[in-house]
C-alpha cells in the first residue's frame, strides 16, 4: 500500500496537466437523440456555475478515486539517480502526490514508467498534474507518450491495486 504525501515535501517537476475529463465526470444528455433534449443540455453547458451560489458547508465523504498512468520519457543523457513517477492532486484538504513508478536507467536513455493507484479524494478534484521526480535541475528529457485514465470500478469486480 502507498501513501499519499503532501507534494510540498517533495521536489517535482511537471511533466503534463491532466485534462479535467480525465478525473471529473461529465454532465450526460438524457435523450441524445431528441434535438431538444440535446440543445437544453449544450445550455445548461454554456451556463456555468450559478453565481448566486451558497457554499456547501455539509461534510463531504472521502470517495476513492483509481487512475492508471503512463509515461514515456526520452532523456538526452542517461540520469545516474533514480526516476519517479508521480500524479498531483489537489482536493478540499490540499495538494498531494502519490508515486507510481520508479526506475534506474542502465544503459539506455528512456523509460516507461507506469501504475496504477487508487487514492482518497475529499471533495472534488480541482487539478491533476504528471510530475517525475529525481531528473536534476538543467536535465534535458522530453516526454514521448502520457496517459492518464481515471479507472471506471464495474460492480463486483476484485481489486488488487494499491491504495493511497
Amino acid at each position: 500500500m502507498t501513501d499519499i504525501i503532501p507534494s510540498k515535501l517533495l521536489k517535482l517537476k511537471v511533466l503534463a496537466e491532466v485534462p479535467r475529463s480525465e478525473f471529473c465526470d461529465a454532465p450526460k444528455c438524457d435523450n441524445p437523440a431528441n434535438s431538444a433534449s440535446r440543445l437544453s443540455f449544450i445550455k445548461k453547458l454554456r451556463m456555468g456555475p450559478k453565481k448566486d451560489a451558497k457554499p456547501d458547508n455539509r461534510r463531504k465523504p472521502i470517495v476513492k478515486e483509481t487512475f492508471n498512468a503512463a509515461a514515456w520519457i526520452r532523456f538526452v543523457n542517461s540520469p545516474s539517480q533514480p526516476i519517479s513517477f508521480w500524479l498531483v492532486y489537489r482536493d478540499e484538504r490540499d495538494e498531494f502526490a502519490v508515486m507510481l513508478d520508479e526506475a534506474k536507467l542502465n544503459a539506455g536513455s528512456s523509460t516507461m514508467l507506469s501504475g496504477c493507484a487508487t487514492i482518497e479524494v475529499k471533495g472534488e478534484i480541482e487539478y491533476m498534474r504528471a510530475c517525475c521526480s529525481g531528473a536534476r535541475d538543467g536535465e534535458l528529457y522530453s516526454v514521448e507518450e502520457l496517459y492518464v485514465q481515471k479507472v471506471r470500478e464495474e460492480a463486483g469486480s476484485a481489486s488488487s491495486q494499491r491504495t493511497a
